[in-house]
């Protein structure tokens, strides 16, 4: 059993980051000039920057069963943190945000 000192109750998501010189004005199509994708969602990033500073943590989350999902769960791993209470299932999809950013930095996402 995990004795925590933080526990975090959250979502994760995968993000999706493309860069692009501008945003695009509504149903219009840029190229961008870059691309990525993170890890990220409110409470997965607090529960792995606390682990970073040296907290014990534990996340309880749901991902998919898929490959976004199984990523994020090695994510937690690397970090340190356990994920005994980390579940997958084949019900839904791991929760993904496409972003956005122009070059002055102003970004724009839709989860």
């Amino acid at each position: 059993m995990v004795v925590a000192e933080v526990v975090v109750v959250g979502s994760c998501m995968t993000d999706l980051v493309s860069f692009t010189t501008r945003l695009p004005k509504a149903g219009e199509t840029i190229h961008g000039h870059k691309f990525f994708t993170g890890f990220g969602g409110k409470g997965a990033n607090q529960c792995v920057q606390a682990a970073r500073l040296g907290a014990k943590t534990s996340m309880i989350c749901k991902v998919g069963k898929d490959s976004f999902g199984n990523d994020y769960i090695e994510n937690f791993k690397k970090n340190g943190i356990p994920t005994e209470f980390v579940s997958q299932t084949e019900d839904a999809a791991t929760g993904t945000a496409s972003i956005m950013v122009n070059s002055e930095g102003t970004y724009q996402g839709i989860s």
